[in-house]
């Protein structure tokens, strides 16, 4: 069980933004999730297309949880590491092994960033990881910075995009799974978590 994205390639919209589509399209669903959401919350505030601002920012919860297009990258390098010898003879390229985008490594942080970037938000950007909490702890924050008068507008949410497979495998090890496939936090029931992405 667990919740899972579909369908997002048809709503995905990376024109008129500050970062190249052909870059955006290069990137694990992790940056786009986090662009197109961050984009849909300034439009709903009627502040889609204004000016760039120097005090508006972003804070992101971020499971760093390796994404699929981190796994992908990282199994690319290994299996051109490993050479002929584990591919039959073959070279990585006659194997037909490709690299993904290497900024994939970066999964953590490196959203924000570029949300940031992409939008024009240039009062600052950063990513945390407070397993499930993550999300309460980013609107905290983003609720200090305008409460310190260091930003006038603060984007404020959380993102996971973890290879479900790692979810999968990490959280059945740890017994953290729900044997009933349902989510049910603080009910007197709840039998562990169903992971999700988004």
């Amino acid at each position: 069980a667990g919740g899972y994205v579909r369908g997002f390639d048809s709503v995905f919209d990376p024109s008129d933004l500050r970062v190249a589509e052909a870059e955006l399209r290069a990137l694990d669903p992790v940056f786009q999730w986090t662009l197109h959401t961050a984009r849909a919350a300034l439009r709903s505030a009627g502040l889609e297309g204004r000016e760039p601002s120097a005090r508006a920012g972003l804070v992101l919860g971020n499971l760093s949880f390796p994404s699929a297009s981190m796994s992908r990258y990282a199994e690319s390098v290994w299996l051109e590491a490993l050479g002929k010898e584990f591919l039959g003879g073959r070279s990585a390229a006659q194997a037909g092994v490709t690299h993904p985008d290497a900024r994939n490594r970066f999964m953590s942080g490196l959203p924000a960033h570029l949300t940031a970037q992409a939008l024009g938000l240039g009062g600052g950007a950063f990513a945390l990881d407070a397993a499930c909490a993550s999300s309460l702890y980013a609107i905290k924050l983003a609720c200090d910075r305008l409460h310190d008068h260091t930003a006038d507008l603060m984007l404020a949410g959380a993102v996971n995009a973890a290879d479900s497979l790692f979810l999968h495998i990490g959280f059945s090890a740890l017994s953290a799974m729900s044997r009933t496939g349902q989510s049910r936090p603080f009910h007197r029931d709840a039998d562990g978590l169903v992971p999700s992405e988004g």
